[in-house]
């Protein structure tokens, strides 16, 4: 009993001062991040991209596996539900991309009509509707005519038309006499 009494009565000894307790307190010591390497989240996206395509083809290669099944042993009509569940989710699909076309085929005809005549000649042929839309984009400041600039061909020089302002008295004058204001004025310069 005398071992466990002279244990307790020795003090701990102290643990080795640390450098934040050491640290000054204006310095906040932060933990430090754990980041990625850029390479070895690029292997790790690579991978996912791979592991994603090998998935679409080995779903893709059942569907065409359970469709040569089918037609092997002659299940038609299987088959051709499945067609039709397949075209059936389509048709909505099918008529917002007509109803799409007609609105851009619309914008592009009024897109070209913009354009000069003697310029429409430069608008590429073989191009779908949107990409003719981009490409008009692109080249609009060049196939628009550019504004003229206005000399003020026809004015004299000089001073503006000076503005004759009426009171209230000759307005109203005006009006019993059954003139215009503007033309009351003129004749009062």
């Amino acid at each position: 009993m005398s071992d466990t009494s002279t244990t307790q009565q020795q003090p701990a000894p102290q643990a080795p001062a640390t450098t934040a307790q050491t640290a000054p307190t204006s310095e906040v010591v932060k933990p430090e991040e754990h980041m990625i390497p850029k390479s070895r989240f690029d292997e790790v996206i690579k991978a996912n991209k791979e592991m994603t395509d090998r998935l679409t083809a080995i779903e893709k290669a059942s569907k065409e596996a359970e469709e040569k099944r089918m037609v092997d042993q002659q299940k038609y009509a299987e088959l051709a539900d499945l067609r039709l569940k397949e075209i059936e989710a389509l048709k909505p699909k099918a008529a917002v991309a007509e109803e799409s076309e007609k609105v851009l085929k619309s914008v592009l005809d009024a897109q070209i009509a913009e354009i000069p005549e003697s310029l429409r000649g430069l608008v590429p042929e073989g191009l779908t509707i949107p990409q003719t839309l981009g490409w008009i984009a692109k080249n609009k400041a060049l196939l628009l005519k550019p504004a003229g600039f206005d000399i003020g061909a026809g004015n004299r020089g000089g001073n503006a038309p000076a503005t004759i302002d009426l009171t209230q008295e000759e307005i109203s004058a005006a009006k019993r006499l059954g003139v215009k204001p503007e033309e009351y004025a003129k004749y009062k310069q």
